[in-house]
């Protein structure tokens, strides 16, 4: 039952990441921001895992005389080294290249709904190249799907497009969605090669490094840690760094690349409805029925992707 809903959590926990990014831009420039972000966020992954270490090391050392026994009668397999620089590029690309960018490009003009249209065309592109990379032929009815997908972005976004959009905007988004192109199909190639909570806190560190680079050489950073913002950061680390990017990983993991890019098409419309709670942000029938060609192309990829 949890695995079905973890699709569905997803999309929230990833969708109210832009409501709150919104809020906490207005205390603070957008790389001291992520900056502080994906520190903390390495730091909350650093201590779960000396917590896990401690407790494993409890567990083992009650059975260490048996395993000695065991190894010396079979031997043990040679360790494989973690892809520690391959999960760093990773958080590089997911964190570093694609939220950078994003902000980047929202803060140099260009509208918020322009910039997630142009991400969204992510999963047709992933998938794309997944045919050349993973040998995953989407179905007649996946095609279809991701085609829905992409009208009802459209739709859902149409009421609040930009009209002419800035130059340097519309080239910051395409940096945004190449990055996270290679980063998802990376990541589906490394596979289960390293633990999901080692892998979360080299890429937080790797992506705080990148945002620090930046404070320093590009921005003039500055924050106001008022009460929103602080909400904001808290949300940005706790439900979506921790929450919904881990969620993300596991789907990556057991899903095809198609069935688990499919879902980003619910994030622009569902982002429309938290902003109409959240912020009261205008939500028209338009954009409703933007929700329901996604929904409906969701359905499509994910129901017929082969075993």
């Amino acid at each position: 039952m949890l695995t079905r809903l973890l699709p569905f959590i997803f999309v929230f926990l990833w969708s109210s990441a832009f409501v709150s990014a919104k809020i906490g831009l207005e205390y603070a420039t957008p790389f001291a921001f992520l900056g502080v972000r994906f520190f903390i966020t390495f730091l909350l992954f650093g201590l779960i895992m000396v917590v896990l270490y401690l407790w494993s090391s409890r567990q083992a050392s009650s059975q260490a005389s048996l395993q000695v026994s065991q190894n010396k009668k079979s031997g043990t397999p040679a360790a494989t080294k973690d892809p520690i620089l391959a999960t760093a590029i990773v958080g590089l690309l997911l964190h570093g290249g694609y939220l950078g960018a994003s902000f980047y490009a929202m803060a140099s003009g260009l509208g918020s709904a322009m910039a997630a249209l142009i991400v969204s065309t992510q999963p047709l592109l992933t998938t794309t190249l997944a045919i050349f990379l993973f040998a995953e032929m989407p179905t007649r009815l996946q095609w279809a799907g991701i085609g829905f997908g992409f009208i009802g972005v459209v739709l859902a976004l149409w009421p609040s497009l930009s009209i002419d959009p800035p130059v340097t905007g519309i080239v910051a988004s395409l940096v945004a969605l190449i990055s996270i192109t290679i980063g998802t199909l990376l990541h589906k190639r490394l596979g289960g090669k390293i633990s999901l909570m080692k892998s979360n806190m080299i890429q937080a560190l790797s992506a705080s490094l990148f945002f620090g680079i930046l404070v320093l050489t590009v921005e003039v950073p500055a924050i106001d840690w008022a009460a929103p913002f602080i909400y904001s950061l808290s949300w940005q680390i706790l439900a979506v760094s921790t929450g919904a990017y881990v969620i993300l990983m596991i789907m990556i993991k057991r899903k095809t690349v198609a069935a688990t890019t499919s879902y980003l098409f619910l994030v622009p419309p569902t982002t429309a409805i938290i902003a109409y709670f959240g912020i009261n942000e205008p939500l028209g029938p338009i954009t409703l029925t933007g929700f329901a060609f996604a929904a409906f192309g969701v359905y499509l990829v994910t129901r017929f992707q082969k075993p």
